[in-house]
């Protein structure tokens, strides 16, 4: 005999009321949660062994990917909720009927290596390209992501999107003092730079990247700070062809870490 289960049919439900607001990022500061959409992230999320609170679902998402469900023994988070209310939750343009709400990740101490790679962004305003950043961060082996005060939060969903499930998996680490932080790098031995148009920055292809290595990633709209810029010591500029003065900062944070994962693939 079928057991019906039961099905949020109310967009004023408390529950649903409480995960949409964590569209907001007071919400999420307030509750240490944030929420994400889709089956794939949440695939990555379990994997990764993030701590899942909830995930509405719709009848139509569960018969897909209740297979999904299961290997992840998630069934006993899942709330069921209808299609019209799931607009209610949604923020997709074209929705799997899988959202998740979970909570924010614990920050452990990281031990680095002699040849350990990190990015430092200074007030990355554009979530897109935060994600985009540690998404790339991810492919190339990249230790540690620092976003300093005044980036996007990187657990804005359109952030967490962009991300495409590295999110789960690199470390990244939100700092109010990203010059303090690049002083204690190079404290242990990092050489930090600075990407950006100077007299004084050395060519991205003539630099030694084989010891502990650091680059900046400034604002799009008026790069970095003078303090970052001063605690660096260094700068670094990505050799073009004559025509652009500049490249997108995701496009650019991408091209470092490439140069150095070359390298590294190289040895």
């Amino acid at each position: 005999m079928k057991t019906e289960r039961e099905v949020i049919t109310s967009r004023k439900n408390s529950s649903v009321l409480f995960a949409a607001a964590l569209a907001d990022k007071k919400e999420r500061d307030k509750t240490g949660l944030f929420v994400f959409e889709g089956i794939k992230l949440l695939s990555d999320a379990a994997r990764e062994n993030t701590e899942i609170e909830k995930i509405f679902v719709t009848e139509s998402a569960y018969s897909r990917w209740k297979d999904v469900f299961a290997s992840f023994e998630l069934d006993g988070k899942l709330v069921f909720v209808t299609d019209e209310v799931y607009r209610k939750l949604s923020f997709e343009n074209a929705p799997q009927g899988v959202f998740t709400v979970a909570r924010k990740f614990a920050v452990a101490k990281k031990q680095y290596r002699e040849d350990s790679v990190v990015m430092l962004l200074d007030s990355l305003g554009d979530p897109g390209n935060l994600g985009t950043i540690i998404r790339a961060a991810d492919a190339f082996g990249v230790d540690t992501v620092y976003v300093g005060e005044g980036s996007a939060d990187i657990y804005n969903p359109k952030t967490v999107r962009a991300c495409m499930g590295s999110l789960f998996r690199v470390d990244v680490r939100v700092c109010t003092d990203i010059a303090g932080d690049i002083a204690s790098l190079r404290e242990q031995g990092f050489s930090v730079y600075a990407a950006m148009l100077d007299k004084t920055s050395e060519s991205l292809e003539k630099l030694d990247l084989s010891g502990k290595t650091g680059f900046v990633i400034g604002n799009e709209g008026h790069g970095i700070s003078p303090r970052v810029r001063a605690a660096c010591g260094k700068s670094v500029i990505i050799p073009m062809s004559e025509g652009p003065e500049s490249l997108n900062a995701a496009i650019s944070a991408s091209v470092l870490m490439w140069e150095v994962y070359k390298m590294r693939l190289g040895k």
